[in-house]
Order: C-alpha cells, then sequence, then structure tokens
C-alpha cells in the first residue's frame, strides 16, 4: 500500500536529493579524473608521465637496464649506479619510484641482500626510501667504508699526471667525484679543485679565471695544451728550415768560408818569433833580414831607405 506525499512533501524531498548530489559533485569529479589519468598514463603507454609504480615500471624496462647481481671491485658497482641513473635522469622520473626500479633490477646475490634489508626494515620503508638513501645503503654493501676512504683520499690529493691530457685527467676526476657523491663538493667546489690539480703551465694560464663547473675547465685547459701543440710545431718547422739552410750552400760556399775563415785566423796572429804583425810574409829576426828593407846585404842600422 502506497503512501501518498504532499507536494510540499515531494519538492522538499527532491531539494534534499539534488543538494546531496551537488555536495558529492567535487569528490566526484576527482575521482573520475583520477580514474582516467590512471587509464591513460598508468600504463606507461601514453605520452605523460606515469604515477603508479606499475606505469614507471614499464617505462624502465623498455631502455633495457642492466642487471646487478655481485661485483669484484668498487667501480663495477659504481658503474652500475651510473648506468640507472642515466636512464632516471632520461625518463624524469620521481624520486619516490627510483629505489623499488633499481631493487627490480637485482639479481643472484644481490637480490638475496636486498630481499633481507627489505625484511629487517619492512615494506613501509622501502616504500618511502629516497634514492639517496637507496645508494648510501647500495654502497655500503658493495662499495666497503675502506674502498670509500681509498677513493676520498685519491680525490683530495689527485694531480694531473705528467703524460695525461686535461680530457684525460677530467674523465678520472669525476669518476672519484662520482664515487664521492655529496663528499665531492658542489659544482663550483669541484671545479675549483679540478683547476688547481692542473699541470703547473696549465695553471698559469686559468689561474685567476673562476669557473661554475669542472667541464668548463677542462675546456680551457685544452685550449692551452692546444697552444703549446701549435707553438711545438711552428718550431719544429723552424728548426728544419735552419737546418735545411744549413747543408744547402755549394761546394765553392764552402771553400770561401775556408779562406775566409784562413784568411781571419792569419790577420789576428802575430808572429811568435817577433811579436809583430806581418801576415803572409816571412819573419826577419828569424832569417837575420833588414826590418826595413828585407835585405840579407845589411841591417836595419845601415839601410839606405833610412838615409
Amino acid at each position: 500500500m502506497s503512501v501518498s506525499k504532499s507536494p510540499e512533501e515531494i519538492a522538499a524531498f527532491n531539494a534534499a536529493v539534488a543538494q546531496a548530489v551537488e555536495a558529492l559533485m567535487p569528490e566526484l569529479r576527482a575521482r573520475l579524473f583520477e580514474e582516467f589519468r590512471q587509464e591513460a598514463f598508468g600504463s606507461g603507454s601514453g605520452g605523460g608521465t606515469p604515477i603508479t609504480i606499475s606505469g614507471w615500471l614499464e617505462k624502465f624496462g623498455k631502455q633495457k637496464p642492466r642487471s646487478f647481481s655481485s661485483t669484484n671491485t668498487p667501480v663495477d658497482a659504481e658503474n652500475w649506479i651510473a648506468h640507472i641513473e642515466k636512464i632516471f635522469e632520461v625518463l624524469d622520473c620521481g624520486d619516490e619510484f627510483k629505489a623499488r626500479l633499481a631493487g627490480y633490477k637485482l639479481e643472484g646475490d644481490a637480490l638475496n641482500w636486498w630481499k633481507a634489508y627489505k625484511q629487517a626494515k619492512g615494506d613501509e620503508f622501502v616504500l618511502n626510501m629516497t634514492w639517496a638513501d637507496f645508494r648510501e645503503v647500495f654502497f655500503t654493501q658493495y662499495f666497503p667504508l675502506a674502498e670509500q676512504q681509498k677513493f676520498e683520499r685519491e680525490y683530495h690529493t689527485i694531480r694531473q699526471g705528467d703524460n695525461e691530457t686535461t680530457n684525460e685527467f677530467m674523465k678520472r676526476f669525476m669518476r672519484l667525484a662520482g664515487f664521492l657523491g655529496a663528499k665531492a663538493g658542489t659544482q663550483e667546489e669541484q671545479a675549483l679543485h679540478f683547476k688547481w690539480g692542473l699541470k703547473e703551465w696549465i695553471l698559469d694560464g686559468i689561474v685567476n679565471t673562476e669557473f661554475t663547473d669542472v667541464a668548463q675547465v677542462a675546456n680551457a685547459g685544452r685550449n692551452i695544451e692546444l697552444l703549446r701543440e701549435r707553438n711545438r710545431e711552428n718550431k719544429r718547422n723552424r728548426d728544419g728550415d735552419r737546418i735545411r739552410s744549413a747543408v744547402a750552400p755549394t761546394q765553392n760556399s764552402a771553400s770561401r768560408v775556408r779562406d775566409q775563415r784562413y784568411h781571419d785566423s792569419e790577420s789576428t796572429t802575430t808572429c811568435e818569433i817577433c811579436e809583430k804583425w806581418h801576415p803572409g810574409k816571412p819573419c826577419h829576426r828569424n832569417s837575420g833580414a833588414c826590418f826595413a828593407c828585407g835585405s840579407m846585404d845589411h841591417k836595419i842600422v845601415d839601410c839606405p831607405r833610412r838615409k
């Protein structure tokens, strides 16, 4: 048996329903929008940014990241972290997903270690783990403290080798800086440290110049190296021209040189007997001839030329 309602009651009921629907509309719109985003971008197939770990995992997997199981040297561990970070940078991955994505590529002994770590810390801890936290625990496991201190000492005392180019020095420097992470300092601090590690003749050319990153210092150093190489090449060319000019004279020229040398030696040498200068002539004191005219018939006191 239906109960009839008055028009006033029906109007009041409809007004209440309309008011309730109006109150729910913002929440309903937000929920529908979120579901739309999940369908459109959550799988990672669209052009937007994924908002779930599954969406990021698909994008991450398409980059074919390398797996990590174990290492014989800390360099292998650092190389893997650098490889994963390069993918994160390309994808512009959110920091809250990085630790889980990196953990997904652990295998073998590394995976066993990661499982034990998560069990000890709890799933909630891993969900909130930052990339900096993951790097720290990962390097603690595969980059022991003693090795870290070794690389840290090497970084703080690093100098460019005698046979090392600026570009080669930069690669060695940046590898150590990568090992140290935040301990290597800011970009400006790294640039200053790199500059003071250069060879002295390179440093002399840029000592009063300020740089904001290591690449700027390396470019300036390389320019100085190229300039020095060019100057050396020009000097070699000039030396070669002088050598060719020295061996080019003919035999007559060589004879003239020898004659000139003989003449010079004659014209500048005094007689050892009379200590006088008479080039090309016999010594009168040695022969007993007249000093004035050279005659053997008389001495200088009787020489008719003096009368």
